[in-house]
């Protein structure tokens, strides 16, 4: 017997950023109504139990040695209407979310990961059940994947993520922009006084933050470490996270006086406030992170498919530069840091695109919803 919950949000451990989005869609739910009880749960242990760590591992090493196959599959998938909806093949797999739905009883289900909408889709459908689904889109992407007509409202990032969906003939009632949900910490106010001299820096620092995401994609060459060493002007800080073979590979760096190198911590948005550029991977929620701060960025080595459809939008909006080589990442730090007017003209496009993140509009459809049911 599972425990029963109102609302269950299901998600998937491909990379930590559908799980960073449940927790924060969570989040924002106990706020307007802390006597919900919802429940995160990864849908993989659901259907398979006894191969969701290998399914899991085999992703890590598509990634790692086989990057041209999960981009070939990712752009069939969001193409083709048709293409890769493997649900349809696992009838062992919907037989067991099935008989998990029926003993949770949820009355709302939220995804924040394509598949688990497929599986409820097909549940939803096979079983003429019209308990509510909510998509929650973590990507700014416009392809197939997400979409399924048994879907009863998506939460999408951008406008043109909206119109998209609408032209694939969704009601645009059920098709809100919301942009990507985010940790609060990254909309509650700083002292940024207080925040310098806590870290060390001086008002005339040029800070720049580095996080590589999981797969730790930073520059690795001594030459750019040696770059950042003699311009005494920046101070650098680079995240990385749970990834210990990084630390261990770059840990040397942190004996230049302008190089900080941290491990995992949960003052992302801090520093990210008192920095005046971002060098990162396009994650979505990453990227929505850095929009919510008003922080310039450049995307370094962007590989993944929905990577590289992230970066469309980056250039479209005047958001950052997008750079493959660390000939070009100095290039471009260089620009930003000599050209305030430049700089500010970036800080005003992400302030555009900032007015779209609504987490207050998120919450109060979902309770809505949910109030019906």
């Amino acid at each position: 017997m599972q425990n029963k919950c109102e609302i269950l949000i299901l998600t998937a451990d491909f990379g930590s950023g559908h799980k960073s989005v449940s927790k924060a869609i969570k989040n924002y739910i106990t706020d307007v109504d802390s006597s919900i009880t919802i429940q995160i749960v990864d849908m993989y242990k659901i259907i398979r139990p006894k191969l969701y760590k290998y399914i899991y591992k085999f992703f890590k090493m598509l990634i790692k040695y086989a990057l041209p196959i999960y981009n070939f599959d990712y752009y069939k998938k969001n193409n083709n209407d048709n293409f890769g909806k493997l649900h349809s093949c696992f009838r062992s797999s919907s037989k067991r979310l099935a008989r998990y739905l029926e003993d949770v009883q949820p009355s709302i289900i939220i995804s924040t990961f394509p598949t688990c909408s497929a599986y409820v889709a097909k549940y939803k459908k096979d079983n003429n059940e019209d308990i509510p689904l909510i998509t929650c889109i973590t990507d700014i992407v416009k392809g197939s994947e997400w979409i399924n007509y048994e879907c009863d409202m998506y939460f999408v990032a951008t406008d043109s993520v909206r119109d998209s969906i609408i032209k694939r003939g969704i009601n645009k009632d059920s098709v809100i922009t919301t942009g990507i949900p985010i940790r609060r910490q990254f909309f509650e106010s700083k002292n940024n006084v207080r925040l310098k001299k806590q870290y060390g820096i001086d008002n005339n620092d040029f800070v720049i933050l580095m996080m590589g995401g999981g797969l730790g994609l930073i520059p690795k060459e001594v030459s750019f470490y040696k770059w950042i060493a003699s311009n005494k002007r920046i101070k650098l800080y680079i995240i990385t996270g749970k990834n210990k073979k990084l630390y261990d590979k770059i840990s040397k760096y942190d004996s230049y006086d302008n190089i900080n190198i941290l491990k995992y911590t949960d003052k992302v948005a801090d520093i990210m406030s008192v920095s005046d550029l971002l060098i990162t991977k396009p994650g979505g929620i990453t990227l929505f992170e850095t929009i919510s701060s008003s922080l310039p960025f450049i995307i370094y080595k962007p590989v993944l498919g929905q990577e590289l459809e992230n970066c469309k939008y980056v250039k479209e909006k005047g958001l950052g530069y997008v750079v493959n080589t660390e000939e070009e990442l100095v290039d471009k730090i260089s620009i930003i840091m000599d050209d305030e007017n430049l700089k500010n003209k970036m800080i005003e496009n992400i302030d555009v695109q900032k007015k779209n993140i609504d987490m207050k509009s998120l919450a109060e459809n979902i309770i809505t919803i949910y109030s019906r049911n």
